[in-house]
């Protein structure tokens, strides 16, 4: 019987491999590993993909993929994208990689001090859509967007023309809203804002007259650094009794069906992004009586992100079922939101955590593909056994 040469000392208590077997060994490795590989870079890849399939009822997609082109000149009718970009900086509006919510950029909004637009009024940093997101009386929508606001994110600011009053305080800002628009001058403020405040998310329901908000609406509790998941379902009309708003966030019904007017008689809405607050916020030249300043001396930035803007005709254009957001999905909860004064939120209002720093929604890895990322690293497990058993 011909001798097999040994490759190697033997390690106490383990049998050498023969050198004939060394190359298949090696090769049996290699291809683990390198499938190994591409499963994880696979699955990383399918993880940062939107989650919305093909939809005839999807109207429009406002996301980011594009970059920079996202951001401005995508004006015709059936162009996803924006269209319109308010802002006097370059630092104002920034496409991102980090943080995201889903696919692989998200949009960073600035406004601080002095970002007054042409002759637009008050503070802004803004986008606009094309001409399909304008809506009629009538029109009924649904939409889904994200908001993250940083931890050093600021809710409110001493209102300029009250400081001997401390309750008196001006928003930090709107971030999504509807205006108004008869194809002319618009003057008053929009029909519908959402914001962060100190403590909620809320949202401002417009008195045309006063241009005041007629209804402040906590809607849940903000949570700094997470990605909030916003679906809403709207009737656009400027008739109390027709007209009606219905909103998601992280999945949990924070506002049941609203019945109210959301849109000015013999006008149209249109969507606008961003940062927008009072032009007074941040002015280093407003000081107290002892001296000291209002806002600080450095403009009093803020920082918001928003990622994944969609409008279509119908839930499912706009909710993949089975996703976080789908209030009709295992595990969505309903909750109460009541109308509430300026300055006192509803502090019964539910907030969802689920998600916190790792977004449920928005992606479409699965277990069932984390499975099938496993199995390669059970193979080499599987080989390395044998190893020692041979």
């Amino acid at each position: 019987m011909p001798v097999v040469p040994w490759v190697g000392r033997p390690e106490r208590g383990r049998l050498a491999v023969p050198a004939s077997n060394q190359p298949r060994r090696r090769l049996m490795e290699k291809l683990a590993l390198s499938f190994a590989a591409v499963a994880l870079v696979s699955g990383a890849a399918q993880a940062a993909t939107p989650a919305y399939p093909d939809n005839p009822d999807v109207i429009w997609k406002g996301n980011f993929e594009g970059g920079a082109a996202s951001l401005s000149g995508n004006c015709s009718y059936g162009d996803n994208g924006w269209c319109n970009e308010q802002s006097i900086r370059p630092q104002q509006i920034q496409v991102v990689d980090d943080p995201v919510f889903e696919g692989h950029h998200a949009v960073r909004f600035e406004v601080k001090y002095g970002d007054a637009y042409k002759t637009y009024s008050d503070e802004r940093s803004i986008l606009t859509p094309p001409l399909q997101m304008w809506e009629d009386e009538g029109n009924e929508r649904w939409y889904r967007w994200q908001v993250m606001w940083p931890q050093d994110y600021v809710g409110s600011y001493p209102k300029w023309d009250q400081l001997g009053t401390p309750s008196a305080r001006s928003p930090g800002g709107s971030i999504v809203e509807w205006h108004h628009s008869n194809g002319g001058t618009e003057t008053g403020s929009a029909p519908l804002y959402f914001r962060g405040g100190d403590k909620f998310i809320e949202i401002c329901l417009v008195d045309q007259a006063t241009s005041a908000c007629r209804e402040t609406i906590s809607l849940t509790e903000l949570v700094r650094g997470h990605w909030h998941d916003f679906v809403m379902h709207a009737k656009w009309s400027s008739d109390p009794s027709i007209g009606y708003l219905e909103i998601w966030i992280d999945g949990v019904n924070v506002l049941p069906k609203h019945i109210g007017s959301n849109k000015y008689p013999g006008m149209q809405n249109y969507l606008a992004i961003g940062l927008y607050r009072n032009a007074h916020i941040g002015d280093p030249n407003l000081l107290y009586p002892d001296g000291t300043h209002v806002y600080g001396t450095d403009g009093a930035p803020g920082v918001a992100y928003v990622d994944g803007f969609i409008a279509g005709k119908t839930h499912d254009s706009v909710v993949p079922p089975g996703t976080l957001a789908d209030p009709t999905s295992a595990g969505s909860a309903s909750g109460t939101a009541a109308p509430t004064n300026p300055g006192e939120p509803n502090s019964t209002t539910p907030v969802s955590r689920a998600g916190i720093g790792f977004p449920q929604s928005g992606c479409s890895s699965s277990g069932f593909q984390s499975a099938w990322l496993a199995l390669p690293l059970f193979g080499l497990f599987a080989l390395r056994r044998r190893r020692l058993a041979a």
